[in-house]
């Protein structure tokens, strides 16, 4: 999904969102709207939702196309479920809207994280967060209850990403080093005969690339730790947040552990894996499909145009598998 403008696609201006907020939550139609004076201010554009910022703490989540709104609704159904189950702070849906002011699709109002997307930092950057990330994806890894959805391209057998796969190495291939394509190619096919996901299916982000990662104050919204770190105090590592919940299923962790590996160099690789295994039996097998599913995103990264970020991450995390 390209992140510019498509045909058909209905235009998202300050003007929409306050109309659509007068109309359904008037109480929230005071609050100054992104857009007001700079159109690209506060407002963030993803492959499947345009965010505009709404006031200090919220945000109006609209969907691109008609796929994206029934994303939307997986996240209004299951993220206060799971939040509630982790014990994470998830960016759950505050207010929900239904079609309306010439706007074609059902939209949220949602929680603004404040803070920097990680795509916009080097991997060297990013490895100072490899240990919170994956302390957060093991809380978010429970076992899903009945009924939790499933995502036919996230959580699934590592096989069932063999053709699309294929097709889009097939056009990298001419671009990268031979050395690359040779350990790739050893990387994916060990990651093919690695043993299938046994246990219960578990919750995933879907998606946890470095595009849907925002980098906070390491003490934001958590006074207790500000006021230990005393007045002047450096700053601590960055604190990771995960945003973004539309592909959220349940399913084998190991799509999700792939994706999250495509942040960090080697070394941040390293330290990511050993903090989540910290509290859990090692799974060879685990970290082979993981391998797999890294391999696959990156190249998804990789073939999207050189303006996107996400293009050079993918790039970069190939060139990572060089021996």
């Amino acid at each position: 999904m390209p992140r510019e403008h498509r045909s058909g696609e209905p235009d998202v201006t300050a003007a929409l969102v306050r109309a659509l907020l007068a109309d359904q939550h008037p109480d929230l139609a005071w609050l100054p709207v992104a857009g007001d004076a700079d159109p690209a201010a506060g407002v963030v554009r993803g492959w499947d939702n345009t965010m505009v910022r709404l006031g200090d703490r919220l945000a109006v989540r609209l969907p691109r196309h008609e796929a994206a709104e029934a994303l939307l609704d997986r996240e209004v159904a299951w993220l206060p479920v799971l939040g509630a189950r982790t014990g994470l702070g998830l960016p759950a849906p505050v207010r929900t809207g239904v079609p309306a002011a010439g706007y074609p699709y059902r939209w949220a109002v949602v929680p603004w994280v404040a803070g920097t997307p990680a795509v916009h930092r080097p991997a060297a950057e990013r490895d100072a967060y490899a240990g919170a990330l994956a302390a957060g994806l093991r809380r978010l890894h429970v076992p899903a209850p009945p009924g939790a959805p499933a995502n036919p391209f996230r959580g699934m057998p590592l096989a069932s990403a063999r053709e699309r796969y294929a097709a889009r190495w097939a056009d990298l291939v001419p671009d990268l080093d031979p050395v690359v394509v040779r350990a790739a190619g050893v990387a994916w096919h060990d990651a093919l005969a690695a043993p299938v996901h046994a246990g219960p299916p578990a919750w995933l982000h879907g998606d946890p690339h470095p595009d849907n990662t925002v980098l906070t104050d390491a003490a934001a919204g958590d006074p207790a730790t500000a006021a230990a770190a005393g007045p002047g105090a450096p700053a601590g590592p960055p604190r990771p947040v995960l945003v973004d919940f539309g592909d959220l299923c349940a399913g084998d962790p190991a799509s999700d552990l792939g994706i999250a590996l495509t942040h960090f160099t080697p070394a941040g690789a390293a330290a990511f894996r050993a903090r989540y295994d910290a509290s859990r039996p090692a799974d060879e097998a685990l970290w082979r499909r993981a391998r797999g599913w890294a391999i696959v995103v990156a190249t998804i990264l990789a073939v999207q145009p050189p303006e996107d970020a996400l293009h050079a991450v993918g790039r970069d995390y190939l060139a990572t598998l060089r021996p």
